[in-house]
C-alpha cells in the first residue's frame, strides 16, 4: 500500500451528516423550488437523449448564465468569460493545478474555505497560510508577511466561510497589484452588499472571480462558474474535464436561470432579512457571542462548542461545530434557514444555555 502513502497524511474535508429534523449545517438554501418550475424542468428533462454526451462547451448554458449575472449584478459578461466546473470545488482544484508552478505556493488566510488547503495537500503543493485577525478581517502587515514567500496563486473567500464577514478590499487589491493570481472566491456574494470584484476579473490577467449557483437553490446540480478576462478565461478552460457539465445539469440551470430569476431573488432577500432578525434576537441570549455575517449563514461563539453542538443535536438541531479550525475554538456556524427552522435553533439555544 505504498503506493497510497501520501493519503494516509491526507485531511479529507468534513461534511456533517447527522440526521436531525432541523437540518442548519450546510449552507444549502431553506427553499426548495416551486412546484411550477420543476414542472418546467420536467419538461425539458424529458427531451434529454440520455446517451448522447452532453455540449462539452455548455454554449447555451453560459449565454443563460452571462444574461443572468448581467441581470444580478448589473455587469455585462459575455460566454468567452466563463469557465464551468462541476461545483466550485472543482475549478479551485483545477487552478491549483494549472496556475504556476507546483513547487510554488498557494496563499490563503485562515479560517477559511478548505478546500484551498485540501487541494494544495492533494497536489503536494506548499501552502501560506496567515491568520486572520480577531475582526476575522486581513491586516496588511500580515498579508505582507505571507507575500514574503513568494505565493503565485492567492485565495481570498468574501464573504468568508466559515466567519461569514466581507474581507478587506484594499487587502486584496494590494495582493493584485503585486501580480499574483487572485481568485476571489464570491460563494456568498449574493447576500451582501459588498462590491463584487467581477469588473476587475474583466480587465485585469491576474484576477478571476468564482461563483456557485450551490447557495442560492440549486445546491443538488453541481454548478460553479469562473469569471475572467476572455484570454485568460480561454486559456483555463484547456485544463477543464471534458463533459464536466451534466446534461441534465445543463437543462435544470438554463430553466432555473431564466424563468426561475425572481424567485431566486425573493428567496435571497428572504434569507438577507430573516439573518438580521435572527441575529438581532440572538443578541439578547447571555453567554453567546454573535459575529456579523453577510452571508446565508453566521458564526457564534459559546461557552463550550462541543456541549452545545452535542445538546442541540438532543434538541433534533443540527449546525456546524467549527472549532477544528484554527482560531475557531468554540465557534458555531449557523445556516439561516426557514422562520420556523430559526426560531427552533433560537429556543433550542436558549435551553442550552440555561442548562450551563
Amino acid at each position: 500500500m505504498d503506493f497510497l502513502i501520501r493519503l494516509r497524511e491526507l485531511k479529507a474535508y468534513k461534511t456533517e451528516t447527522t440526521p436531525c429534523k432541523v437540518r442548519l449545517s450546510s449552507n444549502e438554501s431553506p427553499f426548495d423550488l416551486s412546484e411550477e418550475l420543476k414542472d418546467k424542468i420536467l419538461e425539458e428533462i424529458r427531451k434529454i437523449n440520455f446517451q448522447k454526451y452532453p455540449d462539452p462547451t455548455a454554449r447555451a448554458l453560459k449565454e443563460v448564465l452571462a444574461d443572468f449575472i448581467e441581470e444580478m449584478d448589473g455587469v455585462v459578461v459575455s460566454p468567452e468569460n466563463l469557465v464551468l466546473g462541476n461545483g466550485s470545488d472543482e475549478l479551485i482544484h483545477m487552478l491549483i493545478s494549472v496556475v504556476g508552478d507546483l513547487d510554488k505556493p498557494v496563499l490563503y488566510p485562515v479560517p477559511t474555505f478548505p478546500m484551498y488547503q485540501v487541494s494544495s495537500d492533494i497536489l503536494r503543493r506548499p501552502k501560506v497560510e496567515f491568520f486572520l485577525n480577531e475582526d476575522f478581517d486581513i491586516y496588511i502587515s500580515d498579508l505582507d508577511m505571507a507575500l514574503y514567500e513568494n505565493p503565485q496563486i492567492a485565495f481570498f473567500a468574501s464573504p468568508n466561510n466559515p466567519t461569514g464577514n466581507s474581507l478587506n478590499p484594499e487587502a486584496i487589491r494590494y495582493t493584485i497589484d503585486r501580480g499574483i493570481f487572485t481568485v476571489i472566491d464570491e460563494a456568498y456574494i449574493h447576500f451582501s452588499d459588498r462590491k463584487s470584484f467581477l469588473k476587475l476579473a474583466l480587465e485585469m490577467d491576474n484576477v478571476v472571480v468564482l461563483r456557485t449557483m450551490s447557495k442560492i437553490g440549486l445546491a443538488s446540480i453541481r454548478l460553479g462558474y469562473l469569471v475572467a478576462k476572455k484570454e485568460i478565461a480561454q486559456l483555463l478552460d484547456k485544463a477543464r474535464l471534458p463533459f464536466n457539465i451534466t446534461y441534465p445539469t445543463q437543462a435544470v440551470a438554463k430553466v432555473v436561470l431564466t424563468e426561475g430569476i425572481e424567485e431566486i431573488k425573493k428567496q435571497i432577500e428572504f434569507v438577507k432579512f430573516e439573518r438580521e432578525r435572527v441575529l438581532t434576537t440572538l443578541k439578547e441570549i447571555d453567554k453567546v457571542k454573535i459575529y456579523p455575517s453577510d452571508a446565508n449563514f453566521y458564526l457564534i461563539k459559546v461557552p463550550d462548542a462541543d456541549f452545545f453542538h452535542k445538546n442541540l443535536i438532543r434538541m433534533d438541531v443540527l449546525v456546524r461545530n467549527m472549532s477544528h479550525l484554527p482560531k475557531m475554538e468554540n465557534c458555531l456556524r449557523v445556516s439561516v434557514g426557514k422562520r420556523e427552522d430559526n426560531n427552533a435553533f433560537i429556543q433550542a439555544l436558549k435551553d442550552v444555555v440555561s442548562e450551563l
